[in-house]
């Protein structure tokens, strides 16, 4: 009996321990081993007189070698094209900086392989510090063999974004210019928009970029996408706008009006340019066209064939000319939280509403793609910027890893990316757990089923 208990507890537990392991998430392990850090963004109201403090987690993998960390506060800027960049305490003149009201724990210490240590920043915001947003940087970084003072191997920046609560935040800004560079037959029309903001707090901008001719005939409006991170004050932007007219353009005098606003619509400034064509310019012809009618099938498809889109039967309600044109990473719109846009991109135009059935978007993954996933095939999701919603839509995406192509449908066309992310998260109930409970539960009960079906009740002494 006691050999049968313990056979059937050890089923049980192993079959347990089987099931609870199957629920754990595995441990995640940096396929770049370097330098990290928890915390690596601050972005906080704050109110005068107040005091906040901010712990960095830093780490090292345990394949690095023992590493000397420097911990610097420094100015933050950003380059024309949004990029966060620090800058010394010489340069660091701004009046919106950040900088001086900043300390931290430690501006120096060592790890040996796999440790990981503290650093806490505290932040004494002045009784009068006055409108707006405040900015810095915390530089962590790996110190090189040479000591203070030399370079630097890597490093982590830590951007300090400080709002003052019941401040007068001002939203202004300016158009210091509209480029468009050398014009140049078989490319596109590059428009650069060099925008300032001039308010005391940071924010994001779109915009909207309309093509005339001499005789005053709009020729294209072209949207410029949200920008992927604000501008702090102070700084410029410069804002993209691609021009690829449908046509060639003769000889002339082209106006460009620009117009820039803020994420909710709120026009912050205005303004015109223009740009002479001394000699017929030839546009740089569509990845491909098709002409799609109501009464048959067709296909638009890209001359390499990296980029295929299938429209059924019926699938238009009226006749429409559709265009595959490329599209450059600095046009497309920020990608969405957890995602990474590869690069990837094209814009499939001339349809201005929805389709009556869903046409298959087909494209091919580069060997650029699927690196940028580090091989995980599952990672790769075709992505469709919605201009309705401002929103990547992360489409139902079919990979076949044989003819290496992506697949979705769609009844709406526009931009579309290649992009690698993580699936999308479930409901809020977990079916498996809920499955592998019921099946724990079923268990046990049949192990106490069959021990109670095996216990023998105890004889009662025979009467004399």
């Amino acid at each position: 009996m006691k050999k049968l208990h313990r056979r059937y507890l050890g089923v049980l537990t192993l079959a347990i321990i089987a099931l609870v392991a199957a629920t754990l998430p595995v441990c995640a392990v940096s396929a770049n081993p370097g330098l990290q850090v928890e915390g690596a963004l601050l972005v906080e109201d704050v109110s005068p007189g107040q005091t906040i403090t901010w712990p960095m987690v830093v780490s090292i993998s345990s394949a690095d070698p023992a590493t000397d960390i420097v911990v610097q506060v420094m100015g933050l800027t950003q380059t024309p094209d949004g990029v966060n960049q620090d800058i010394s305490v010489s340069e660091d003149t701004s009046q919106y900086s950040a900088r001086s009201f900043i300390s931290v724990d430690k501006n120096s210490f060592h790890l040996d392989p796999g440790a990981s240590d503290t650093v806490t920043a505290t932040i004494q915001i002045p009784q009068n510090v006055g409108n707006g947003g405040r900015y810095a940087m915390i530089n962590i970084s790996e110190q090189s063999p040479g000591g203070p003072g030399t370079h630097y191997v890597s490093g982590v920046d830590v951007p300090v974004v400080l709002t003052i609560t019941g401040s007068q935040l001002t939203q202004t800004g300016k158009i210091t210019g509209i480029n468009t560079g050398t014009i140049t037959n078989g490319q596109p029309v590059d428009i650069t928009t060099t925008f300032q903001n001039t308010g005391n707090i940071h924010y994001k901008v779109e915009g909207s970029v309309t093509v005339t001719n001499d005789q005053g005939v709009t020729l294209e409006n072209i949207p410029v996408p949200i920008i992927a991170t604000s501008i702090i004050p102070g700084i410029s932007r410069d804002l993209e706008a691609i021009y690829t007219p449908s046509g060639s353009l003769p000889p002339g005098t082209y106006d460009i009006n620009s117009q820039i606003m803020t994420s909710d619509g709120n026009v912050l400034n205005e303004s015109t340019s223009s740009f002479t064509i001394k000699a017929p310019y030839t546009p740089p012809p569509a990845l491909g066209t098709v002409n799609l009618a109501p009464s048959g099938a067709s296909t638009l498809q890209s001359t390499d064939g990296t980029i295929s889109i299938y429209f059924p039967l019926g699938a238009a309600a009226v006749p429409v000319n559709l265009s595959l044109n490329s599209i450059t990473a600095s046009q497309l719109p920020a990608a969405p939280t957890g995602y990474t846009l590869t690069g990837n991109a094209f814009n499939a135009e001339g349809l201005t509403g929805l389709l009556a059935k869903n046409a298959t978007v087909t494209v091919k993954y580069s060997a650029d793609d699927l690196s940028k996933a580090n091989g995980k095939t599952s990672s790769l999701q075709l992505l469709r910027w919605d201009p309705g919603t401002n929103q990547w839509v992360v489409m139902k995406t079919k990979v076949d890893t044989k003819a290496m192509t992506l697949s979705a449908k769609s009844t709406q066309m526009g931009i579309w990316a290649v992009a690698v992310g993580t699936v999308k998260a479930s409901s809020g109930i977990n079916w498996m757990i809920i499955g592998i409970i019921a099946v724990v539960v079923i268990i046990i009960a049949v192990v106490a089923f069959l021990l109670m079906s095996r216990r023998k009740p105890k004889q009662k002494p025979a009467k004399r």
